[in-house]
């Protein structure tokens, strides 16, 4: 029998009606799993017989699973700046270079002085879903988390849900789910597949984070994720399990290093300033940090290695995103290719929207 019969929704969020959380496990188990598990043969990347969908396969017992984390911090854009504080600025500027599977908004007062900072780490398939079968239920949570100023209009102009609406479309005037190209949980799922792929090459599999995604193609090999993700995915795989994303399947805000953040008041400590908004203590997916209510100082007035808070990249940089990858109990499914993938580039669809998305509605 199948390991679960239903996909929880993401950080176990009880949005929809029992019909429509039926119809969200049946949505990524035909589009994305599904797909997934197939590959492209003619690319030498498939099929992947050691990915597995849970609601659909028996792995004969009780999965293993393994947290995965790496730092919310953007590292293309350390790479690509001088320095520390033109990195924060850069990765403040816009929600499309904040591609580690979270991203984040500020809010300032009138004097510039950060009052909250919101991150979340929300694929945004979920919201779409949402959009076609509880749209009233998607009004009243961006009206709960962004602002109660948000109206149907603004989230569906013409009918449909658009995700980059004025509400979640910048770094400074809120942030409901994720928006940057790759940050999706179809780019997560191809992953996990292409990773669950054990390669061999001249006589030697293919064991190093960089030459895996190298040779199969499988994320951007300049991310703190995509690289780590697969590798720790394909240490699974070399061992002999077959291997699955965790339910609920979602990327989800594992914790912050509070070390080195010095607050203005001895009677309020950093991880007080550290608040669940979504999801469980288990499964964050929006995190809120902001001065505990009826305290008169800001985040701004909060020193992170004696740097006073400017930006929201100093706390993305203290922040670990984590996934939960499944392994099967027993080790005798490892199949060994030979060669890498033969295309010159991963699946378009992988880092964003497939074009299956809207073969059930969606």
């Amino acid at each position: 029998m199948p390991r679960i019969d239903l996909f929880t929704p993401p950080g176990y969020a009880s949005d929809f009606t029992p019909a429509n959380k039926a119809e969200w496990s049946q949505f990524l188990s035909e589009t994305y799993f599904a797909r997934s598990k197939l590959g492209n043969e003619k690319e030498n990347d498939g099929p992947r017989t050691q990915f597995f969908d849970p609601t659909v396969d028996d792995i004969g017992g009780d999965p293993i699973e393994k947290i995965i984390t790496w730092t919310a911090f953007p590292r293309q854009v350390t790479l690509t700046s001088a320095g520390d504080l033109q990195r924060w600025k850069k990765a403040d500027s816009l929600r499309s270079l904040q591609d580690e599977y979270c991203e984040w908004s500020v809010q300032r007062n009138t004097e510039g002085k950060i009052l909250w900072i919101d991150f979340t780490s929300e694929g945004p398939e979920y919201w779409q879903v949402m959009g076609q079968l509880q749209q009233d239920t998607l009004v009243e949570l961006y009206q709960q988390y962004v602002s109660p100023e948000c109206t149907k209009l603004d989230l569906f102009p013409t009918g449909h849900y658009q995700p980059l609406n004025r509400w979640n479309n910048s770094t400074n005037h809120g942030a409901m789910h994720l928006i940057q190209r790759a940050n999706t949980l179809g780019a997560e799922i191809e992953l996990a597949a292409g990773a669950s792929i054990v390669r061999r090459r001249n006589s030697n599999l293919v064991t190093d984070e960089q030459a895996l995604i190298s040779c199969s193609l499988y994320g951007a090999p300049n991310r703190h994720s995509d690289p780590h993700i697969g590798a720790e995915v394909n240490l699974l795989a070399r061992a002999g399990h077959r291997v699955s994303l965790a339910d609920p399947v979602g990327l989800f805000i594992q914790g912050c290093d509070f070390s080195g953040f010095e607050l203005p008041t001895a009677k309020v400590s950093a991880d007080q300033c550290w608040h669940l908004m979504r999801g469980t203590q288990e499964r964050p997916l929006r995190i809120r940090f902001a001065p505990p209510e009826g305290e008169d100082f800001t985040v701004s007035d909060i020193e992170i290695d004696g740097r006073p808070i400017e930006y929201g990249g100093q706390i993305a940089d203290k922040i670990s995103i984590g996934l939960a990858a499944w392994a099967s109990p027993t080790t005798d499914h490892l199949r060994i290719v030979d060669g890498c993938r033969d295309s010159g580039s991963a699946l378009l669809a992988a880092a964003g929207t497939p074009s299956g998305f809207s073969s059930r509605r969606y």
